[in-house]
């Protein structure tokens, strides 16, 4: 009988020290996946569009970090700033810097931090991204052949929000396109944990948050541009989203529309995954965007 209880004494001392650890251990590698996820690899290179001709530049973000990106120069005065995805690095925008260029705009993509060529530590899933983003625009201002007046700003996913954030925050982004970014970080973490991981959100992706704060010194808890996207306005904001991504589900969009103020759009894409718009619809989605920064930089 004493025996059994030792046993039994042991077996929950196991596991008050095993259960955490092994919580931790979860969340750990859900935060080393969300700060350092895996790198992109892309079919298409710079080779694959003739018509595209770089001017490479770095400079220093306000955040002391160092961005490099490529600039195409058009024959227009409005610039289009470029923002690529999750993981991802500029070469996944060279389609969408393909088709504005064609259509005469300037055209800056770059690498966002931890990402490619540029510097930082770390993916910080927005919170320091979208500071970048708008060094990225004092530096355009400095150009000569780059009206400041007309500057616009599009990304993909991760890219969208930080668009959001950083239009939000600097009203000399005039135009702003959204495709498919998430709503606030929390919930796409939860996402993430359910589709990546295999695992569900709870009591995971908590955990994972609070390591990546750990970590980091930032809270993904305040990563929400559905909290600031009114402040956009009046400008104008374009929101894409494919109804079949189980990514970034589309309500995340819905979310972001339904906070931010006129004048907006919303393009709902019937079919396609996560950021395939522009494969699924290419010749509405350049004839859409197009328009949209023509009229909105006017």
């Amino acid at each position: 009988m004493a025996s059994r209880r030792r046993l039994t004494a042991v077996s929950i001392t196991a596991l008050v020290v095993l259960l955490p650890a092994a919580l931790f251990g979860v969340g750990w590698i859900g935060s080393e996946r969300a700060i350092h996820p895996k790198a992109a690899h892309y079919k298409q290179s710079l080779a694959d569009f003739p018509a595209l001709h770089p001017q490479e530049f770095t400079f220093e973000s306000r955040t002391h970090t160092k961005i490099a990106g490529s600039f195409f120069a058009g024959t227009r005065p409005e610039t289009i700033i470029l923002s690529h995805g999750y993981g991802d690095y500029r070469d996944e925008m060279l389609p969408y810097a393909d088709f504005l260029n064609r259509n005469g705009f300037n055209v800056a993509i770059y690498d966002m931090r931890d990402r490619g060529r540029s510097g930082g530590d770390a993916v910080t899933l927005g919170a320091l991204e979208y500071v970048d983003l708008i060094s990225l625009v004092d530096e355009l201002s400095k150009r000569p052949d780059v009206d400041r007046g007309r500057i616009g700003a599009m990304g993909l996913s991760l890219g969208g929000s930080t668009t959001l954030m950083a239009a939000a925050a600097d009203p000399r982004i005039r135009a702003v396109v959204d495709d498919s970014g998430f709503s606030d970080a929390p919930n796409v973490i939860e996402t993430s944990f359910e589709h990546f991981i295999g695992l569900p959100a709870f009591p995971f992706a908590p955990i994972t948050i609070f390591i990546v704060k750990l970590r980091t010194g930032l809270n993904p808890n305040q990563i929400r541009p559905m909290d600031v996207d009114a402040r956009i306005s009046p400008r104008p904001l374009l929101i894409i989203h494919c109804m079949q991504d189980t990514v970034v589900p589309p309500d995340n969009s819905e979310r972001n529309f339904a906070a931010a103020k006129e004048p907006k759009e919303f393009w709902r894409i019937p079919t396609g995954g996560h950021v395939d718009g522009h494969d699924v619809a290419r010749e509405e989605y350049e004839r859409r965007v197009t328009k949209f920064f023509e009229d909105g930089l006017r």
